[in-house]
């Protein structure tokens, strides 16, 4: 109710600046729907006009997408009064310079389908912390793991928080790599979700808290840009990939078939459907956004740079 409020009055306040110029009426109209959907309020009538100008960008920044990818839809959700360098926060991914990004394509054909979304019940929320790098290689460790000891269910959820607090090589909230988390794993052990639970943000190490977790024995590179050989060990199981996000913020689903190749964001690819052309990525900006926090890719076309780097740990 006090959010509402808020907003109400914060809204009536701004809306004479706006009415010379800025966003139409309808525009502003949609935006207050925005913000009670997802109860959304800001302090001060400066802030509310701002992102009300950053809404009105993104919307012409969805009818775009929508344009480019006819398979795919692109609409308002619970990023719309972002901006896009707050989004890049979110895709903290970092590139060795010694890692060479390759751009081969192999073309993959008469392939195995498979899908390993079940193994989760939820999709994790990284929130506005970069640590996308660490929920990839969790999501990679939680589910081979598993499927080492005989399970296709994740019946253990781990620790991103000491992934982000503990892998020096790394560097928290403001980025990392997946193969930097799993060599930290080859020599802790990873701790459980509910041992060291996720704060959003870089803290001190604790390490020491439980010391009995499981340690992966090595981890695998697959071969740079080779989408064949990557859908080849998707079988048997979810790999770590690096992906170009900057396009994903509004993505509400089907397939998407335009996209760059900057890597900038840690995922886990989980599966492969062979008659529609398209691959399914794991996000983990939480279950509201996209598929219920998953993408499809267009398959054959190394969508997003997906198969350009890819990892995964075994045991």
């Amino acid at each position: 109710m006090k959010t509402a409020i808020i907003i109400a009055l914060v809204g009536l306040a701004a809306t004479a600046l706006f009415m010379t110029s800025g966003p139409s009426s309808s525009v502003e109209t949609e935006f207050r729907s925005f913000l009670e959907s997802h109860r959304v309020g800001y302090g001060t009538t400066g802030e509310y006009s701002y992102r009300l100008g950053v809404f009105a960008d993104n919307l012409n920044r969805i009818e775009q997408l929508n344009r480019e990818n006819p398979q795919a839809t692109f609409a308002v959700n619970m990023f719309a009064d972002r901006t896009a360098e707050e989004m890049e926060q979110r895709m903290g991914l970092i590139v060795p310079a010694n890692k060479n990004v390759g751009s081969v394509h192999v073309p993959a054909k008469n392939g195995e389908s498979v899908n390993w979304t079940s193994m989760w019940d939820s999709v994790k929320n990284q929130g506005s912390c970069g640590s996308c790098w660490a929920f990839s290689a969790t999501a990679a460790f939680e589910a081979r793991y598993q499927l080492a000891h005989g399970s296709k269910h994740t019946d253990l959820l781990f620790a991103e928080q000491e992934l982000v607090d503990c892998d020096t090589q790394s560097n928290g909230c403001n980025g990392g790599w997946m193969d930097n988390a799993f060599t930290y794993l080859k020599g802790k052990g990873f701790c459980q979700e509910s041992e060291y639970p996720y704060t959003a943000r870089d803290g001190t190490c604790q390490d020491t808290k439980c010391t009995s977790g499981p340690q992966d024995k090595a981890f695998t590179d697959i071969t740079e840009g080779d989408e064949n050989a990557l859908l080849a060990e998707l079988v048997n199981g979810p790999v770590s990939v690096a992906v170009d996000a900057s396009t994903w913020s509004f993505y509400a689903g089907g397939i998407l078939s335009k996209c760059g190749t900057g890597l900038n964001h840690g995922v886990t690819l989980i599966a492969s459907d062979f008659d529609e052309e398209s691959v399914t990525i794991r996000n983990s900006w939480g279950a509201g956004w996209g598929e219920s926090g998953m993408i499809r890719l267009a398959m054959n076309e190394n969508m997003c740079g997906y198969a350009n780097v890819a990892s995964f740990p075994s045991f």
